[in-house]
């Protein structure tokens, strides 16, 4: 496990170095330093209040989500949301096992039960990301230029291309949703009819988790509890497209408009998921260059100095607060760091 974690890592920094040097090839030193030295970095401030903002929509949102489990009051939700989001520095971006883990052994629930949770929240989120893509890639089309490459790839076709996963993505998790919601029994036998071969041990744990996961898909029977959920969903990408509004003006630029701001939003999106790096450094980077200098015009130093400081800013919240809420909560940070071989481990001694 620690040599896959090294190779993970090492592969994940060669992407992160590859990204970076993408997005700063033509750029100098003197010219970074400049920029960085021009801006107007008191708009920072508001920037970083709406990051902020963004994360308490995440938390309501994911107390609805966990309240087939259990009810657990919002200011009890910060503390594994945002551990978790720091955690996407770790190999493979553990943060989302680390989150489930977390809020699970703080308030017993099973982790697969808690995963459960965070795939729902992952599919809210699809659906979002999908809306926006719409209206960037087919109603705003004639924005790009066919001949925009990222590496030798077309940024159109890398554009289509995750959109079309996203798709697929948004329907099968739908589609496996309602079935569990509505049709648990018929699933389980179905499953116990394919894990026939296996010993009695597994089936009884492969069956138990299909219920976990059942159990999390129940919230979207609740009307209520779903109309929460999607609103939550539409706030929490509504600022996270805002936020980058007050950097605009940080940076002077040329495009403020809410096109530019949906563009940006989505390349970002599209190049940290095609681009799994620590942290997302490098790739989130690269994103904003697409979007600032490559789609909008702006000069290149300015796309480049933008990236990083809205990167550190973000970096700079979820950092900040995952440590916060370690030593609040007196967690072992070396603990923290086993989170996936603990979670693995919990799955195997769970029992019905």
């Amino acid at each position: 496990i620690k040599l896959k974690k090294v190779r993970q890592s090492l592969i994940g920094l060669v992407i992160a170095f590859g990204a970076l040097y993408y997005t700063l090839r033509n750029v100098s030193l003197e010219e970074l330093a400049t920029s960085l030295k021009n801006a107007e970095l008191i708009y920072i401030l508001p920037g970083l209040a709406l990051i902020c903002l963004s994360y308490v929509a995440r938390a309501y949102r994911w107390q609805i989500l966990l309240r087939p489990f259990k009810q657990i009051p919002v200011k009890e939700i910060y503390s594994p949301l945002m551990i978790g989001f720091m955690g996407s520095i770790l190999p493979a971006r553990a943060g989302e096992i680390m989150r489930a883990y977390v809020v699970g052994k703080k308030h017993n629930i099973t982790f697969s039960g808690a995963f459960s949770t965070i795939i729902v929240e992952r599919l809210f989120d699809l659906v979002c990301l999908m809306a926006m893509f719409v209206w960037v890639f087919v109603i705003n089309a004639e924005m790009f230029d066919p001949n925009l490459t990222f590496s030798g790839v077309s940024v159109q076709s890398m554009a289509i291309g995750f959109g079309r996963v996203c798709f697929i993505l948004v329907f099968g998790l739908l589609g496996v949703m309602f079935l569990l919601a509505w049709r648990e029994e018929k699933i389980k036998s179905w499953i116990s009819w394919f894990i026939l071969p296996l010993s009695e041990k597994w089936k009884e744990k492969i069956i138990y988790i299909v219920g976990e996961f059942a159990l999390g898909c129940q919230i979207i029977k609740d009307k209520k509890a779903l109309m929460q959920i999607a609103l939550f969903s539409v706030l929490t990408w509504t600022l996270i497209v805002a936020l980058y509004y007050p950097f605009y003006f940080a940076f002077d630029l040329q495009t403020r408009s809410l096109d530019s701001l949906l563009i940006l939003t989505v390349m970002v999106c599209i190049l940290i998921t095609v681009l799994p790096t620590p942290a997302f450094l490098g790739s989130y980077n690269a994103g904003v260059l697409i979007a600032l200098h490559e789609i909008m015009g702006e000069a290149e130093v300015t796309a480049v100095s933008f990236g990083m400081v809205v990167w550190a800013a973000s970096f700079l919240v979820v950092f900040v607060g995952g440590f916060y809420f370690i030593f609040s909560d007196h967690m072992s940070v070396k603990s923290l760091m086993n989170a996936e071989e603990e979670a693995e481990s919990a799955l195997e001694n769970t029992d019905k």
